[in-house]
């Protein structure tokens, strides 16, 4: 497994945040992080973390770190590795240390994510994680929750 390291976004790596892209065809799939890092200003419950690999920033995610007011439960509201750094075992990694990172929170009993319907590919990588679909959709996107 790839070493992945989270560091907060701050003034001295949001730039570098905001260079970060999908794919073409995947910009319909995510929020751009000049959005992320505005709803993360939203946000009193999430953080904006850049995903480094070797010093390097290679992806971005904006997760919970206390409960979701609304529903009562942790989310991850975006999930992005960049276009250069994909197919490489980097999302997998990534994933797997923003899981380990909200388990230990004591409150953190479910952990809900969601994706636009046709990502079969991140639906893919979700459920290897355990992650379940609920059947529920939010503003078009299919939800699937990982019970802790």
């Amino acid at each position: 497994m790839k070493m992945i390291d989270l560091k907060l976004i701050t003034d001295e790596n949001k730039e570098e945040c905001l260079l970060l892209r999908p794919q073409k065809f995947q910009e319909r799939f995510v929020a751009s992080n000049a959005n992320s890092l505005k709803k993360a200003e939203q946000e009193p419950t999430s953080r904006p973390y850049g995903i480094y690999a070797e010093n390097v920033m290679v992806g971005f995610a904006l997760f919970d770190e206390e409960l979701y007011p609304d529903d009562g439960y942790f989310w991850i509201c975006r999930f992005m590795i960049d276009e250069r750094y994909q197919r490489k075992g980097y999302g997998r990694a990534a994933l797997g240390e923003i899981l380990r990172k909200m388990k230990s929170h004591p409150t953190c009993t479910k952990i809900r994510i969601s994706h636009v319907p046709d990502n079969s590919v991140v639906n893919h990588l979700y459920k290897q994680f355990g992650f379940v679909e609920t059947g529920e959709e939010i503003d078009g996107e299919t939800v699937l929750d990982l019970m802790v």
